[in-house]
């Protein structure tokens, strides 16, 4: 990442905003005992379809410590609490100038509002602004980082806009929408996550399916709750198939606090946390590992905005030109990236280096801690049915995940907050704009780490019956099958900066009786039709995917006796696993 060690943006962050440099919602979330949270990833799937660890040295944990976002701040676990009820409903403010209507924007300090702060020429409203200059009205811009103060600014009326990430937007719209007024309209993506969000473990802990309870102990982490950390390694546990009660979590305040707490104690197996702390401490801290990133799980953490639904009401106009002006700061990001990250310094106040880093060279392209994404980008995100990772489903996963965990009652529909159709006006208007979001995968690249089985990220089992002697997928043979493919479509989108390598596996029943090359053509022709079924589905690289038929070669553990039915169920199974992107 490009943002490994800035220690600078630390040092002026925590001045400037009084240690808390929270990019997302941890502050929504004052938490600490452990949570054991039943959740059947199971019932979640059909949800959303209808030892000892080693300790580092103390002298390096003292010294990474302050490196760290929490600096000197002092850090503790905190207990589990619910998310503040809204308050301060109202009508929204009308400020004017110079006979036209102010904009009130808040966002949080991140390198995706580069564009909007761009395209307004800093953070205050100005002639010198694409907003005033070419749609007749001002943007003022804030740096509101605390989410809740976000949110209930927005409810009051004193902000137009609500910053956020997907998944919170699903957190908090249950209690906006109460209030026909302030239910969020949520009207374009600003960017992807891409790499500024990960998990860093310890010890043994190599994948995600290492979070396991081992030996019946229950792996020890830390993170915010009800936070974008939360979403994503509640996420991903579910796709590995583990229940998250098998995981021991305790609550930090925030990120930044929950990367020093793990820091300075190390019996806790893993943290969540974000850029650039993530990468201090995978670097600094003897026998640590950064897991997985949103740089190969690019797809799962969505930066968007919200207005006001009274305000949309009464200023559709306004709200598409935003939009539009938007998407013109990010050519203009793209364009010129010193001199954009010269505007975020001062509107920051962070070094120019430092905010060029975050930005990324390319411009949010490949580079940086978030991916902008442009008209096509939001189009597909918005617009396209058939993309794995679309608004939808991120909204509907995330919903699912905090119902479950007891955050919300009752989820909103993603369709009472999409505003699908003021990109769907501008189709032609963008015709030409081509999306800049796909990776590069080179043919036969991947695979000798992944047939070593190393680097994995991620397995995910799932059970496809076919018919004795064949490979073709059949659901009137097995009716799960439809169910199954968009499990794993679902999957290889979150993960679009990853390879995917499907194998096939059988039982045991026929050993000895039938030859095993045989075995293995049949094992590798099923894993097959699972890979042709999802590009058939969805528009995936090709070389996204490699297949391998294992046979009878690669049984669950503890279920090898080919005399017990249960066991040979177990094994006649496809696995999916994910691998990061190799690096040039």
């Amino acid at each position: 990442m490009t943002t490994r060690g800035k220690i600078v943006v630390t040092i002026l962050l925590l001045a400037v905003v009084g240690f808390g440099v929270y990019r997302w919602w941890d502050k929504i979330a004052p938490s600490g005992q452990s949570q054991r949270v039943s959740v059947n990833p199971d019932e979640v799937k059909k949800a959303l379809a209808a030892g000892p660890t080693p300790t580092a040295p103390p002298a390096a944990a003292s010294d990474v410590a302050n490196k760290l976002l929490a600096g000197d701040k002092a850090v503790s676990l905190v207990d589990g609490s619910a998310i503040p009820p809204v308050t301060g409903v109202s009508d929204y403010d009308k400020p004017m100038q110079n006979g036209k209507l102010v904009v009130q924007f808040p966002i949080n300090i991140w390198p995706g509002w580069a564009p909007i702060i761009v395209a307004n020429n800093g953070l205050e409203p100005n002639d010198g602004s694409v907003f005033a200059r070419k749609y007749g009205f001002y943007v003022k811009l804030a740096i509101v980082d605390d989410p809740v103060k976000a949110r209930d600014l927005f409810a009051s009326g004193h902000s137009h806009v609500l910053w956020g990430t997907l998944d919170m937007m699903a957190l908090f719209a249950p209690e906006l929408v109460k209030d026909s007024r302030t239910v969020p309209v949520i009207c374009q993506q600003i960017d992807w996550s891409a790499g500024g969000d990960g998990i860093v473990a310890r010890g043994d802990i190599k994948n995600i399916n290492d979070f396991r309870m081992k030996d019946g102990k229950r792996r020890k982490v830390v993170l915010a709750q009800n936070s974008p950390s939360h979403y994503l390694i509640m996420s991903l546990l579910i796709d590995a198939g583990i229940d998250p009660a098998q995981v021991d979590f305790k609550w930090a305040g925030d990120a930044p606090a929950a990367a020093k707490i793990f820091v300075q104690d190390p019996s806790f197996d893993a943290f969540v946390g974000w850029s650039p702390d993530i990468y201090t401490v995978s670097d600094k801290v003897p026998g640590t590992r950064l897991v997985v990133t949103t740089g190969s799980a690019n797809h799962l953490v969505a930066d968007v905005w919200a207005v006001r639904n009274d305000f949309y009401r009464d200023h559709p106009d306004i709200v598409a030109n935003l939009v539009r002006g938007i998407f013109e700061g990010m050519d203009m990001v793209r364009k010129d990236v010193p001199a954009a990250a010269q505007t975020l310094s001062k509107a920051y106040n962070i070094p120019v280096e430092d905010c060029q880093s975050m930005i990324g060279k390319d411009g949010g392209v490949a580079e940086g801690d978030a991916h902008l994404t442009n008209y096509r980008e939001n189009s597909n995100f918005f617009l396209d049915p058939m993309n794995p990772s679309n608004f939808e489903i991120v909204w509907n996963r995330a919903s699912t995940i905090y119902r479950k965990l007891g955050a919300i009652d009752a989820p909103v529909d993603p369709a009472k907050t999409k505003a699908a159709g003021i990109l769907a006006k501008m189709s032609e208007e963008y015709k030409d704009v081509r999306d800049l979001s796909q990776p590069t995968f080179r043919p036969g690249a991947l695979f000798k780490t992944a047939e070593a089985g190393t680097s994995e990220i991620l397995t995910k089992s799932v059970i496809i019956s076919f018919e004795p002697n064949s490979a073709t997928l059949n659901p009137e043979y097995d009716a799960t099958i439809p169910a199954v493919m968009e499990e794993v479509g679902k999957l290889a989108g979150a993960f679009g900066n990853a390879y995917v390598v499907v194998e096939g596996n059988t039982d045991a029943s026929r050993k000895g009786v039938v030859p095993a090359d045989l075995v293995r053509q049949l094992s590798y022709d099923r894993a097959d039709s699972v890979r042709k079924a999802i590009l058939t589905k969805y528009k995936f690289d090709p070389n996204k995917f490699k297949v391998i038929g294992n046979g009878w070669d690669n049984p669950v553990p503890g279920m090898t006796d080919p005399s017990n039915a249960e066991h040979n169920k177990k094994n006649r199974r496809v696995e999916v696993k994910v691998f990061p992107l190799e690096k040039e």
